[in-house]
């Protein structure tokens, strides 16, 4: 007799009251909770986690107590109130629960036929995605895992639209070519231009001006030497809200020398890709219509889980020329409508039903809503650092992101206040009260705090600065025990689009 290893359909249902309950207390009680767990270590956690493959079914009470006990207790509260580093955001509960019914379906949406309907709902999620965006509302696209693939998948348009002939004969069908980006592009945009086999020193590093935005003068002066030298420029990554700083590059002026020199205009919207209907963004989309292609990531901006990103081009039919294929297993192009055809994978998840359900639950007003005041809570909290004696603001807030400094006014040694802003972020994140990120710009060592979750409230502002001056205390404390100097941090290295700039002769 053949014996199914699934659950009765009673213990199917206890399963999924239980997970109910967990998400609904889980979520509930996050702002309540330490945001990560001090005594966790890479050797702690193996530890804890070990133990043989389990051959004979465990059951699914010791199964979930593990789960409890060895997983959910040492992991991150990304959701958390005070949870700003990085740009992880809070999943709305509709949208939690949508994973599990997107996996029950399980459905690959990769060929019509064998998932229609989820392949007519990513189509409807990527038209309304177009509608947030304000890009070009004829454009084509396709969900990916997030802003990394999305990159790529820009990038590889651009190579396609220059040189066709490159899916038959490879890269010898290419002279050289160029890429720009400034220091303040995502790293994965110099990653995309490396697995496209162009290199490193493809990469041309176009200053930023004092707001850290893309030069345009000095984005025509490196195409133009690059065509004096016989050098093909390609593309021109540019970003809506930075890593960083949340910086936005000047799309429409960038747009305008791409469209006199012939090169192709990729914009990474991933963080900031829905600015046109935020109106304390919308500013930072003005000519994004004319990119050549666009990204952005549902999993920052619409409150739902990874992975959930986009990638779109005003110019249809390319997405398919760059990574259709044929095969006799499958359905084709003649059949109909086929995401395969239109990027790199073939097993695809229905990501779109998370993006889908979130808006019909919540709405996207109601989403875009909760953005504008996230924007205005990160302007009031650079508003609060300027005004304290003790802090910094180190760049103009932006987009919801806020790079500052703890600055006690009896150290005034640069040296020595890098070395503080960089040794007191393990110290915070360790204690549980605020968690921030550090980034470096320029010779200034900055802590980063980015308005992400829609958790956060005016109330939290002020505990996260005294988190930070508490952070910023234990390490003055260790230093003064210590009989040696204060560590100064090492010099970090330079973005890989630094590095990877030649001289121009």
């Amino acid at each position: 007799m053949t014996v199914s290893p699934e659950l009765p359909p009673e213990a199917i249902r206890d399963l999924g009251r239980w997970v109910a309950d967990f998400v609904a207390d889980y979520l509930a009680t996050l702002s309540e909770q330490p945001i990560a767990d001090p005594t966790a270590t890479p050797a702690r956690l193996q530890a804890q986690l070990d133990e043989p493959l389990p051959r004979a079914a465990q059951g699914v009470e010791t199964a979930l107590e593990d789960f409890r006990r060895k997983i959910v207790a040492p992991s991150v509260r990304v959701g958390h109130p005070r949870f700003l580093a990085w740009m992880r955001t809070s999943p709305l509960a509709g949208a939690v629960f949508a994973e599990a019914l997107a996996a029950a379906l399980n459905q690959s949406v990769a060929v019509w036929q064998g998932a229609p309907a989820a392949t007519e709902t990513e189509r409807l999620v990527l038209r309304w995605l177009l509608s947030l965006s304000g890009y070009a509302p004829e454009a084509e696209g396709i969900l990916t895992s997030g802003g990394s693939m999305a990159n790529f998948v820009g990038m590889l348009l651009a190579r396609q639209a220059a040189f066709p002939e490159v899916r038959q004969k490879g890269l010898r069908a290419m002279p050289p070519a160029a890429v720009y980006l400034s220091p303040e592009a995502h790293y994965s945009q110099v990653k995309a231009v490396e697995m496209m086999g162009l290199g490193k020193e493809a990469v041309r590093c176009i200053p930023t001006d004092a707001a850290r935005r893309m030069r345009p003068d000095a984005l025509q002066e490196a195409i133009r030497a690059d065509k004096r030298r016989g050098i093909v420029p390609l593309a021109v990554g540019a970003t809506i809200g930075t890593t960083a700083t949340g910086a936005c590059d000047p799309i429409a002026d960038i747009a305008a020398i791409c469209a006199e020199e012939s090169v192709w205009l990729h914009v990474d919207g991933a963080y900031g890709g829905l600015a046109a209907s935020i109106p304390t963004a919308a500013a930072c989309t003005r000519g994004l219509a004319q990119a050549d292609s666009f990204t952005v990531d549902p999993h920052k901006t619409l409150f739902v889980p990874f992975e959930a990103g986009a990638v779109f081009t005003r110019h249809r039919g390319l997405l398919p020329a760059t990574f259709g294929a044929r095969a006799a297993y499958l359905p084709n192009a003649e059949e109909g409508f086929q995401f395969r055809d239109y990027g790199p994978q073939l097993s695809r998840n229905f990501r779109a039903l998370k993006i889908y359900l979130t808006l019909k639950i919540y709405g996207a007003d109601a989403i875009l809503s909760t953005w504008e005041r996230l924007h205005r809570l990160a302007a009031q909290f650079g508003a609060l650092l300027e005004a304290a004696p003790d802090f910094q603001l180190v760049t103009p807030v932006s987009m919801g992101i806020v790079a500052f400094r703890y600055a006690p006014a009896d150290l005034t040694d640069e040296a020595a206040l890098n070395a503080l802003n960089h040794a007191l972020v393990p110290v915070l994140q360790q204690q549980g009260e605020a968690f921030l990120s550090r980034t470096h710009l320029g010779e200034t060592e900055a802590l980063r705090a980015c308005f992400i979750s829609y958790r956060t409230t005016e109330d939290d502002l002020p505990r996260i600065m005294e988190a930070v001056r508490k952070a910023g205390e234990s390490v003055r404390a260790r230093w003064r025990a210590a009989p040696e100097a204060p560590p100064r941090p090492q010099s970090p290295p330079a973005s890989d689009c630094a590095q990877a700039t030649p001289k121009t002769p």
